[in-house]
């Protein structure tokens, strides 16, 4: 049951909080202390989290992300993904492009009862930010 559990922790970062902004649901998933490393920094806390998604949110809020493969074992979860979205709003100081923007990523997830932990973000950065 722990393995499904955090399985649909996975999804549901995708799903309802990357895809739809839905931080009640962040809230619900998302450990407190959570680490988020990707190739443009570290985040420490659900909170620094949260504010950047909504800042690519804001930049790019045609965001879809779309899931290939979700892998699990015990406390760890593999997302094989790719993301689509046009820039429309300041991100990392660019102004905003106007132009669509498509990359695949690889996101590797520590859960814990449902609850994520810490999360290795790997994808090519100058396909988001030239």
């Amino acid at each position: 049951m722990t393995l499904e559990l955090n399985k649909r922790a996975a999804q549901s970062y995708f799903d309802r909080v990357l895809n739809h902004g839905d931080m009640d649901c962040a809230d619900q998933i998302f450990a407190s202390n959570l680490a988020f490393h990707y190739p443009l920094g570290n985040l420490i806390g659900a909170d620094v989290v949260k504010t950047y998604i909504q800042t690519v949110r804001t930049a790019f809020p045609d965001i879809a992300f779309e899931v290939a493969s979700l892998i699990g074992e015990e406390r760890h979860v593999s997302a094989r993904w790719s993301l689509s979205g046009t820039q429309t709003g300041d991100f990392k100081g660019k102004p905003p492009t106007g132009k669509r923007v498509s990359l695949p990523g690889i996101t590797w997830i520590e859960v814990d009862e449902g609850q994520i932990q810490e999360m290795w973000v790997s994808f090519d950065p100058t396909l988001l930010v030239g």
